[in-house]
């Protein structure tokens, strides 16, 4: 039988050790891609509290939570200062609510772990830092809202109300009669997509004093334009809150969309009640037929920041981020739908 000699041997065990090591190191870049993000399970500290002794449990939460402990207590539950009197009795109210108890019980049983929104957020805010070195990342934590805010923030903190995805079907959203539109994304995938946008939001306010419908498309336009920088592997679906039939209803009418717009000189309108119809969540355009999923004139925007970006490679990132000259963006796009 005819053997291999010696030194074959030795380069093809060299040959693959050396594959084995790309592969291990390529997995390692991979895997370092991304922030160690640590989230805070606030609501499981503030259900688990001593009732007891409230006043001490209370002292713990604003050691442990500080600038997030205020602005739950401001904005989200609304029992204002904790260094109220009366507060810790409030408190106590609200933790031993009934609602809220099953509230609290239903996200236990849906959010045991929260690892894969760290691991996303992680990925995320890691393309942010490689965008923007010198901003911060926020802390992160999650709580219970009472089924009102979704995400929220300052300019340090991230926070997340988990009862607010807790599954398009879940009773609770059924009881309390929200519409199909507004529950639909109201799902675990949803949560990060919704985090970037808000912290888009965050980091790039309206500025243009004269704003008007094509002002409102182009800016959130802009933030979902963030976002997909931030999330590059999540589909449109998911950055969209759309349907795949939604989906492809924009897409198949770009351009009856855009005509409309034009030949009703909607564009440079100053009707802010309708820009707020045209590019806030909704059963479907006021201006479209009832296939056109709400928000549609943002796609159109984004179909437009996608055009400027085509036509003027040498825009940056940051730059079309920073530019409010909106009727600029329209005019160097060349947006032929």
């Amino acid at each position: 039988m005819r053997q291999c000699p010696f030194n074959i041997l030795i380069i093809g065990l060299v040959i693959v050790l050396f594959n084995s090591c790309t592969c291990n190191r390529t997995k390692a870049n991979k895997d370092s891609e991304k922030l160690i993000i640590h989230i805070g399970r606030f609501e499981n500290d503030l259900f688990s509290m001593n009732l007891d002794s409230a006043k001490s449990q209370v002292l713990k939460l604003k050691s442990k939570y500080g600038e997030f402990f205020d602005i739950y207590n401001y904005k989200v539950i609304q029992l204002g200062s904790s260094d109220d009197p009366k507060y810790p009795d409030n408190l106590k109210t609200f933790v031993t609510d009934y609602y809220m108890n099953l509230d609290y019980k239903k996200v236990k049983e849906v959010f045991p772990n929260v690892k894969d929104i760290e691991d996303e957020l992680g990925k995320a805010f890691y393309r942010y830092k490689t965008y923007f070195p010198n901003k911060k990342v926020p802390r992160v934590y999650t709580c219970i809202s009472g089924w009102n805010q979704s995400v929220f923030n300052s300019d340090t903190i991230l926070a997340i109300a988990l009862d607010k995805y807790l599954g398009r079907n879940c009773e609770f959203y059924k009881k309390l009669q929200l519409d199909k539109y507004m529950t639909y994304t109201m799902e675990r995938q949803y949560i990060v997509p919704d985090c970037m946008r808000l912290w888009g939001y965050t980091e790039y306010d309206m500025k243009d004093s004269a704003s008007n419908i094509l002002t409102n498309m182009l800016y959130e336009a802009k933030i979902l334009y963030f976002v997909k920088k931030m999330l590059p592997e999540t589909n449109d679906t998911l950055i969209f809150g759309f349907t795949p039939d939604q989906l492809k209803w924009c897409n198949n009418n770009q351009k009856q969309m855009w005509t409309y717009l034009v030949e009703h000189k909607i564009l440079f309108s100053n009707d802010i009640l309708l820009a707020h119809k045209l590019v806030f969540p909704a059963p479907y355009t006021t201006l479209f037929t009832k296939e056109s999923p709400g928000r549609s004139c943002v796609y159109l925007g984004l179909k437009i920041i996608n055009s400027y970006l085509k036509s003027n490679p040498d825009v940056s990132f940051s730059q079309i981020m920073k530019e409010t000259d909106y009727n600029k963006i329209l005019r160097k796009s060349n947006f032929k739908p």
